[in-house]
């Protein structure tokens, strides 16, 4: 592999490594499995990009795949930042602000950019960019991509396909195209290039054709699911075409984002929060669909266990801000428009005429950070390691319809009893995304062998109340040996053929959403968990 990296270095302007230490410094990333990878690219540019995707196609014609691994900070939970090939890193280099039109409110940014420091540019002009992943301190707008950022305020202003114009993408035989809107006049132009580009949009279309009676499913759906491709908000009914929705939760399989145009809006000076502590004695479901005809921008929750759990890790009791009664679930409420006090007033008599007793309001920021520390108490799970038994991303986006999430909490707590495991369970009430970490200790070999048979209990339970198990994140690695069975072989099919329209030689990301199986899976995974992914800055 040395010669490939000389070759590489030789031709880019950004640094390639084969060096040991960088390639296992590059083999985890946010997830339980550990892969390392061949090279590690640093580029510098898109036409670095450009020039490796090239190369590995052409390795491919001679029947030597080199896959191409796309990389942020190696936050992602799903096993999507790590390959055995050319792991290619983009803050080191590819992470700047290209342009801001203040006017019309959007902002041209490369993938290696930081979510935070993107924010942090865009407030000083009153500006912000509504998808707020949990993680966007750590999370680079590239990864935001892969797994369709959502977070807290998705209820409201949606995910990031919601808030991207258009992408700069290198195919994986190297072109560059531009993807946004286009009319069905342009659409026929574009089927008539012969370039892969031509070829992808002609071979797109006919499969959207020939299979609308399935992809109508994908769009009738009420519960979030990010697996698979979103091949229904692809064709508008005007026969206008758009790529991007398509790229954008692909998770690096289907090109490699190299630029992107964001629309932004005006960023709320105010907010409204409460938090309301529940006993169990209210009905959640029917408070919940009540909740949200208030139009909330945050309805989060914490079920009682989870709680317990904060407790027993010595993480303190959170809740007694707000109530002396340990709960069996805290709901946390926020409002950002005009009309927040109007709305809090209205929350606080659903809550009062539900019979939950005690809840608090805090529309004073010192206030509200107390507010947040009870739902960010839930770090005392994430980074909980001891003896080597660690709290494990193995379902981070579970998704059902929001009045059926107790029911779910209560089947995810049976699984949890059943295998003698504690864990945390957390999420957006309000569009019905739970998070659910167990606590397992993965040299122990007995608790090894539950991975994965827990995963797919966990799809099962989504699957009986009509949800899935990947509700915002995407399948990665980790979900897609389950995600096959909950969307039935027709749809899994389907996803196969797009995949290969767009990486006929499988060099873009390959074993990520499809192509993964448990037992290769099993090899790869860690002995001992931690969250810190591979630095990026490292040069090799």
């Amino acid at each position: 592999m040395s010669k490939i990296a000389d070759y590489l270095r030789e031709r880019l302007t950004g640094e390639v490594s084969a060096e040991p230490a960088v390639r296992k410094r590059f083999a985890t990333d946010g997830s339980v499995l550990q892969m390392a990878p061949q090279i590690v690219v640093y580029p510098r540019t898109t036409n670095d990009v450009r020039k490796l995707a090239r190369f590995t196609w052409r390795l491919a014609e001679r029947g030597q795949v080199l896959p191409i691994v796309p990389r942020g900070s190696g936050t992602d939970t799903t096993g999507a930042a790590i390959g055995s090939g050319a792991v290619v890193v983009f803050p080191a280099h590819m992470a700047r602000i290209l342009e801001l039109d203040i006017k019309s409110q959007m902002v041209r940014v490369q993938p290696g950019l930081n979510l935070a420091t993107l924010q942090e540019a865009m407030a000083t002009h009153g500006l912000f960019l509504p998808p707020v992943p949990s993680d966007f301190k750590a999370s680079t707008v590239g990864g935001a991509f892969g797994c369709n950022a959502a977070g807290t305020k998705s209820i409201k202003y949606g995910t990031l396909r919601d808030w991207t114009d258009r992408l700069e993408i290198v195919l994986a035989n190297g072109e560059i195209i531009q993807t946004g809107r286009i009319s069905k006049h342009e659409l026929n132009a574009k089927k008539g290039l012969q370039t892969m580009e031509g070829e992808i949009y002609r071979s797109l279309d006919n499969l959207i054709e020939d299979n609308q009676e399935l992809i109508q499913k994908l769009d009738e759906s009420n519960t979030p699911n990010a697996s698979g491709y979103a091949l229904e908000l692809v064709k508008a009914k005007d026969g206008s075409f758009d790529l991007t929705p398509l790229v954008i939760g692909s998770q690096g399989t289907l090109g490699v984002i190299v630029q992107a145009i964001l629309k932004l809006t005006n960023r709320p000076t105010e907010v409204s929060m409460m938090a309301a502590a529940i006993t169990g004695e209210q009905d959640l479901p029917t408070l919940t669909e009540d909740l949200l005809q208030l139009e909330p921008s945050e309805l989060e929750f914490i079920d009682g266990g989870t709680l317990e759990l904060i407790e027993q890790l010595g993480g303190g009791t959170p809740w007694k801000t707000v109530t002396d009664v340990k709960p069996v679930a805290m709901v946390f409420i926020e409002f950002d428009d005009r009309n927040r006090a109007r709305k809090v007033k209205k929350a606080a008599k659903l809550l009062e005429s539900a019979g939950v007793l005690d809840a608090r309001v805090a529309t004073e920021w010192e206030d509200q950070e107390s507010l947040r520390s009870i739902h960010h108490s839930v770090s005392t799970i994430t980074n909980y390691s001891h003896q080597g038994t660690s709290a494990l991303p193995l379902a981070p986006d579970i998704a059902v319809e929001p009045s059926k999430v107790p029911l779910l909490v209560e089947k995810v707590r049976g699984l949890l009893r059943h295998h003698h495991i504690e864990g945390g369970v957390w999420g957006h009430l309000g569009t019905g995304v739970i998070s659910v970490r167990p606590l397992i200790n993965l040299a122990n070999l007995g608790q090894r062998q539950i991975v994965f048979k827990f995963i797919s209990e966990l799809a099962e339970a989504a699957a009986d109340l009509g949800g899935s198990l990947t509700g915002e994140f995407g399948e990665g690695r980790m979900a897609s040996v389950a995600t096959g069975d909950q969307n039935g072989q027709e749809l899994t099919d389907l996803f196969v053929k797009v995949k290969q329209i767009f990486d006929p030689y499988g060099t873009l990301n390959p074993g990520v959403k499809s192509g993964s199986d448990q037992q290769t899976l099993l090899a790869h995974l860690r002995q001992e968990y931690n969250q810190s992914g591979a630095e990026f800055n490292l040069r090799g």
